[in-house]
């Protein structure tokens, strides 16, 4: 897994299964966008002076990956690699936790029925099997050759990580949730909040094998709890001699 795809590619797996689930539910009818961008701020006043009508804001779902966080259980699960004369000689794999923001936008009740499409789709796929990651990354055409370090993402092995992907909604955080907007100079929308684990970085790095063992020197110290009565040259194992 390389560091550098392994987060879009889950962002971009994600938002294909968000997809999927609106183009079904809209069947016929023109399905509205699932975006990974910052939900989008209030339109301008429009020109015209106070005539003019403000147009409704477009209907849409928002997936937004808003921060990263170590994964406590697996954190220090691997240990510094080291060489046998204490050198470090590589590095442990990162293993990450990403936090969502899904939110709809639109006009009415339709941001209402996005939101549902939206939490229905990440929660129907609490555990991403490996083969619908296979599926949503590969089914993308990227251009040959390549035009940017995007276009990579269709041959990432996120499918092949040593635990596999889970999306669990959280409870609203009032005071989370009031800085996230706040911060993203956005007005309020029907919202919720996700947590992915675990996305793990740099597993394919490979280690060094540890020098073997050319020979074992056993040093022998006195014992300043010996028991003076039984003589230097016999040693007492457990309760005999």
């Amino acid at each position: 897994m390389s560091a550098h795809l392994a987060i879009p590619a889950t962002t971009f797996v994600l938002r294909g299964i968000v997809d999927e689930r609106v183009k079904r539910a809209y069947g016929d009818f023109t399905a509205p966008p699932v975006s990974i961008e910052p939900p989008p701020r209030p339109p301008g006043t429009p020109a015209g002076g106070n005539g003019a009508q403000q147009q409704p804001e477009p209907a849409g779902l928002t997936l937004f990956l808003h921060s990263v966080s170590p994964n406590p259980a697996l954190r220090n699960a691997w240990e510094p690699h080291v060489g046998p004369d204490g050198a470090r000689v590589g590095r442990s794999p990162l293993a990450l936790d990403l936090h969502y923001l899904l939110a709809a936008t639109g006009a009415d009740l339709e941001r209402e029925v996005l939101l549902g499409l939206g939490v229905t789709a990440l929660s129907r796929f609490g555990i991403v099997p490996r083969a619908k990651i296979s599926e949503v990354l590969t089914a993308q055409v990227p251009p040959n050759p390549p035009e940017r370090l995007l276009d990579g993402l269709s041959t990432e092995p996120l499918d092949q990580q040593l635990t596999q992907i889970t999306v669990t909604q959280l409870p609203l955080d009032v005071d989370l949730s009031t800085k996230l907007w706040s911060a993203l100079q956005s007005p309020m929308r029907p919202s919720a909040h996700f947590l992915v684990t675990t996305v793990i970085l740099d597993v394919d790095e490979t280690i060094p094998a540890g020098s073997d063992v050319d020979a074992v020197v056993v040093g022998v110290r006195p014992d300043a709890r010996r028991d003076p009565a039984v003589p230097p040259d016999r040693v007492t194992i457990g309760g005999g001699s």
